[in-house]
């Protein structure tokens, strides 16, 4: 290969290092984009996870307002089904009480008493018609004394009817509590689902950025390497470059040494034989001179 091969091929060697660094410039700042793309996104997700901590800290403070009001309005609801079914048996024991009776109201009896009683004594009856009336004023009193037995049934109703108003209301109550409680935190819920979305959606983008990181961060190693091996390649070049140039440069010395050697000998051959010495015989010899 001729030193003119040697450069040229040097040259290209020159041309695609130069090309190669431009790449590798390319791919460490498409490599740092992309690494400081990812940590920004890891600082959002840490961002948006500390809010989402609060919002879920907010939501089960409401969440255990909600599980207390549950668990009172289901006390009250429990116990009105007590007094239901405690009343149902009061109830049964009254109508069949009723049923002996033979009266629908027990209540009734007594105005029924006094309506037949003022009758006897502000109105002209005949006998009969007294006698009649006397016996109906008897029944109703036998049957107003079987009644007795309906008031303590009667009045234990009455309050258990009260009562379970009393307790339903108080279930209605935590109800409504539990309804606005979960109105108020609408807001809270909606905000904690947003924010999960938005954590998973940012944690998908902190992926592809870190895939792509590792992607550039790849070929910029394998191009490095590349290059490495290419400067290698072309310091060997040189350093052969230099050895031959030195080689030549030393035959070269040595090629122009043994010329003037010789013609130094001319010269002192005409000197000796008195010959006409030429200007070019005087430089020649004057330069062995120097190099001694």
């Amino acid at each position: 290969m001729t030193e003119s091969d040697v450069k040229e091929k040097i040259a290209t060697v020159q041309k695609e290092t130069t090309s190669l660094q431009a790449k590798l410039e390319e791919l460490n700042n498409q490599k740092e984009v992309w690494f400081q793309k990812k940590e920004e996104l890891k600082d959002k997700i840490a961002e948006l996870i500390n809010k989402v901590k609060q919002v879920k800290q907010n939501n089960d403070t409401f969440s255990d307002k909600i599980k207390n009001f549950k668990k009172e309005r289901e006390k009250y609801n429990k116990e009105v089904r007590k007094l239901i079914t405690k009343i149902k048996e009061i109830n049964d024991k009254k109508r069949s009480q009723l049923d002996k009776l033979k009266v629908k109201n027990p209540e009734s009896i007594k105005p029924q008493i006094e309506k037949l009683e003022e009758e006897l004594e502000t109105q002209a009856v005949s006998f009969s018609k007294e006698k009649q009336i006397m016996k109906q004023i008897k029944d109703l009193k036998k049957k107003a004394e079987s009644a007795k037995g309906l008031d303590s049934l009667l009045k234990e109703s009455k309050d258990l009817s009260e009562k379970i108003d009393s307790e339903k209301k108080k279930a209605e109550d935590f109800h409504n509590k539990i309804k606005k409680t979960v109105k108020e935190n609408k807001e809270g819920y909606k905000e904690f689902n947003n924010l999960s979305k938005e954590i998973n959606k940012v944690k998908k983008e902190q992926e592809d950025a870190f895939d792509k990181f590792i992607k550039y961060k790849q070929e910029f190693s394998e191009l490095n390497k590349e290059l490495k091996d290419q400067q290698k390649d072309k310091k060997t070049k040189d350093n052969r470059i230099k050895v031959k140039k030195a080689a030549a440069k030393k035959k070269k010395q040595q090629s122009d040494e043994l010329k003037i050697e010789e013609k130094s000998k001319a010269v002192e051959e005409k000197i000796k034989k008195k010959k006409v010495l030429t200007t070019e015989d005087l430089i020649a010899y004057q330069g062995k001179q120097d190099g001694e």
